[in-house]
């Protein structure tokens, strides 16, 4: 080619440097179309008498249960009380019995104190045997 026909040939485009991406780019969404009418159904659905009857009866039977967990909580209680009564009364009874002992010892020793003095025996002392001796009477 002559120099000529270079100068006239329009001058070779330089490439531009693409600018690096640090991300990719998102592409929008599509959007939904507006429905003018909802479709329509192809099949109605029934409810089998089972399914009616189980939606019905699980209240009732939720009722009874917790009915049956207040009873038994109720004769828990009755129970507990019962057997509080039961101790109360059995520790009242044991401090009758402890009062009562004392007040046999003290009637004991009343009597012992009024045969020492009334007959004129004495005590003799033993630690494993408690009795009374009588004085010979004089003739």
């Amino acid at each position: 080619m002559s120099t000529r026909a270079r100068s006239a040939a329009p001058a070779p485009a330089r490439r531009q440097p693409v600018p690096t991406r640090t991300r990719p780019v998102e592409e929008p969404r599509p959007r939904r179309r507006a429905r003018a009418q909802p479709a329509p159904r192809t099949r109605t659905r029934t409810r089998t008498r089972a399914q009616t009857v189980r939606r019905w009866l699980w209240v009732p039977g939720l009722a009874v249960m917790l009915g049956g967990i207040v009873f038994i909580n109720a004769a828990t209680l009755r129970l507990s009380t019962r057997s509080s009564l039961t101790m109360q009364r059995s520790s009242e009874a044991q401090s009758e019995v402890v009062n009562l002992n004392q007040a046999l010892q003290q009637e004991d020793a009343q009597v012992r104190t009024a045969a020492t003095r009334a007959l004129n025996m004495k005590q003799e002392n033993s630690q494993q045997m408690t009795f009374l001796r009588a004085k010979n009477p004089t003739p």
